[in-house]
């Protein structure tokens, strides 16, 4: 069964303007209202299966591991659909480019994308439209664990904005009417590994991340016209992490991760501090609180530093450090704040909490139950942290300082994306199909 009866779901629809408007009741971005993974009005169930509290679930064409967005009674994602069609692979990365070799966990081959963006009707599970925006053979392949349609899109509630990386960054209204593109190069990934950063909105400003092979980049669009606002150059080379907008001190400013963690003035670009310390390759967004950035990387080595904010300059190795992490820390699942703890969930099933102003340890690299492995990151809400699994496990642990398994929940898919949750709902993206699981409706 894949809707559940008509009057339940007319029950759960949202008609309250003010709901529709609240960004606390909505999942707007990747990682949520909160930047930081946490749905703080979200009161989703505890246990699910294949028919348990099972709301919907909605087959999605074609390939994305992009978690969703949510703002109203409409859900966006974005996809990558292949044709049926034979094309040659465009040659348009300069032969002079490093790293870019064979990798073993690379796609080698692949067919010409259509690359979509869907809206689907929140309460019932529907498709409401579906824009294919743009049509390409890709230049390169991606790793095995990711796709043409990696990045989640973003909302302001009256726009959706879908990034496609070297295929462009499209704008359109809630109905499905085009605003307005911009194109981008075609990006130059280590190994053919894919794309995979998410655009960052506030205001009126996009913010967007090129780290390439080739002159890395963050670039400010403004989110009315799609003309550009500001670029700086980046000292980087592939990193696959989303910017994450903040304001400290009555400035805006974005943090961006990488070898070099760093932060510019959201209005002008201008970089206003940077912190080594990192590996190449930076995954996680950094979360943002008590003062203090948490950036992590997890390739090779594991790093977790917490910065203070307010420096200026250079901050590697300096008292701006408040302190650093060096076991447990993951590779591509973010770190999740919630109150005054931190929690890091690794991406071989270990999971770790600690105090997030000084990083004194509650727990951590407790082992979870079964060992999954995980690509998507934590979410939480009433109290409760949701880890979804490569596999399809869910293990739902309780918040605070004492590790505490409440539930686990199997399903029979593989999940890459990350879970949202609004309201009384957790949405759930797999390799196939949407999944709404829903507490039953009054």
């Amino acid at each position: 069964m894949l809707v559940t009866a008509l009057a339940a779901c007319t029950a759960a629809r949202l008609t309250s303007d003010e709901a529709a408007h609240d960004d606390q009741q909505n999942w707007p971005q990747w990682r949520g209202p909160t930047w930081n993974g946490v749905a703080p009005r979200g009161d989703p169930p505890l246990t699910w299966s294949e028919t348990e509290h099972l709301r919907w679930k909605t087959p999605i064409e074609g390939g994305g591991h992009g978690t969703p967005v949510v703002w109203g009674d409409r859900i966006f994602l974005m996809t990558a659909i292949a044709l049926d069609e034979d094309m040659l692979v465009p040659d348009v990365i300069p032969a002079d480019t490093p790293n870019i070799n064979e990798h073993p966990q690379v796609v080698g081959a692949w067919k010409p994308q259509q690359f979509v963006i869907v809206c689907i009707d929140r309460v019932t599970g529907q498709t409401l439209w579906s824009r294919m925006v743009h049509e390409a053979m890709p230049h390169q392949g991606h790793h095995n664990k990711g796709g043409f349609a990696s990045a989640s899109p973003v909302t302001d509630g009256q726009h959706v904005y879908a990034y496609f990386g070297s295929f462009g960054l499209y704008c359109y209204d809630l109905d499905g009417r085009f605003v307005w593109k911009r194109d981008f190069e075609h990006q130059a990934i280590e190994d053919s590994l894919g794309e995979g950063s998410s655009p960052a909105l506030e205001g009126d400003t996009l913010v967007v991340v090129v780290d390439t092979e080739r002159q890395s980049y963050v670039v400010a669009i403004d989110k009315r016209t799609g003309e550009e606002l500001w670029r700086q150059d980046r000292e980087e080379t592939s990193n696959w992490s989303t910017p994450r907008i903040f304001t400290h001190a009555g400035r805006p400013q974005v943090a961006v991760n990488g070898a070099t963690v760093r932060s510019y003035d959201l209005a002008t670009g201008e970089l206003l501090w940077q912190c080594g310390g990192h590996t190449a390759g930076a995954i996680p967004m950094p979360a943002i609180g008590h003062g203090l950035a948490f950036t992590a990387s997890g390739w090779r080595k594991d790093a977790l530093q917490a910065i203070s904010l307010g420096g200026r300059g250079d901050l590697t190795d300096t008292e701006s450090v408040a302190w650093r992490l060096r076991r447990g820390v993951p590779y591509v699942p973010c770190p999740m704040l919630w109150g005054d703890e931190i929690y890091l969930l690794e991406d071989q099933a270990f999971f770790s909490c600690l105090n997030a102003a000084d990083g004194a340890r509650h727990y951590l690299k407790e082992r979870l139950p079964g060992s999954p492995n995980f690509s998507a990151s934590p979410v939480g809400a009433a109290d409760r942290i949701y880890l979804l699994s490569e596999e399809g496990t869910t293990i739902v642990v309780q918040r605070g300082p004492q590790f505490r398994v409440l539930a686990i929940n199997e399903l029979d898919e593989r999940f890459h994306a990350s879970p949202v949750i609004v309201g009384d709902a957790i949405y759930l993206r797999g390799f196939e199909h949407l999944y709404c699981f829903a507490k039953p409706a009054r």
